[in-house]
């Protein structure tokens, strides 16, 4: 899967993906009942892609957990 793909596949789901400077690694939250996406800014496409699927992994899972 294209990064694109994977970002709108995250979006689709009703997450925010935001790439943003600092020194931390990435992961995502809920807030308010808001989904986001927080992603190292200097991750290379590599990087980004591998983060995004592991976190579309976890939300997978936790909605098969709710079901």
């Amino acid at each position: 899967m294209k990064l694109e793909e994977l970002e709108n596949a995250l979006k689709e789901r009703g997450f925010k993906i935001i790439y943003a400077r600092g020194n931390f690694n990435a992961g995502y939250c809920r807030v308010k009942d808001s989904n986001v996406i927080l992603v190292n800014k200097f991750f290379d496409k590599k990087g980004r892609l591998l983060c995004l699927r592991e976190i579309l992994d976890e939300v997978i899972q936790e909605v098969q957990n709710e079901d």
